[in-house]
């Protein structure tokens, strides 16, 4: 690919997180299931999740914010203990149909870090060749940036090294 043609092939989208909390929910099977079935019940989709044993956070475009009060009610109904937290003014940079290596994933998010861009979530689809990075939206020209300058890198070596 041509120098300086990945940052055109990388798709911005506006999202927000919500972060779900309760003491122990990743072992908490039938209650994970029971968020994700709640979600599909109002047509939410999700386009990036990470989980810890005590929270659940899911990337959710902006277009679908509108929807998110029925979801929130019923999930306060069905599980207990739960708080929620929306973090909103986020994007998500997304690269679909490009092989990255985990080389270039640390390269990416080191540089991301080093240069002061705070990564919200990130995630690597290797069957579907897709990666998305999550960062505050006021952060995204600088991200995409720092992404593409490393993607359209990675292939120009210099003693073995990737520049």
């Amino acid at each position: 690919m041509p120098k300086g043609q990945m940052k055109n092939k990388m798709q911005e989208i506006p999202v927000f997180r919500i972060t779900i909390e309760r003491e122990k929910l990743a072992k908490d099977k039938k209650g994970i299931c029971r968020i994700f079935e709640l979600l599909e019940a109002h047509r939410i989709p999700c386009e990036c999740i990470a989980i810890n044993i005590d929270w659940l956070a899911i990337i959710i475009r902006e277009a679908e914010y509108g929807k998110l009060s029925g979801f929130l009610i019923l999930l306060r109904q069905e599980l207990s203990r739960v708080n929620t937290f929306i973090e909103k003014d986020m994007m998500l940079l997304c690269m679909v149909g490009e092989q990255i290596k985990s080389r270039d994933i640390g390269m990416i998010t080191s540089s991301l870090i080093m240069q002061g861009v705070e990564i919200k979530m990130q995630r690597y689809l290797q069957c579907r060749d897709r990666f998305m990075v999550c960062v505050a939206a006021a952060a995204a020209v600088q991200a995409k940036q720092i992404v593409a300058e490393i993607m359209d890198g990675r292939t120009e070596k210099s003693g073995g090294l990737l520049q």
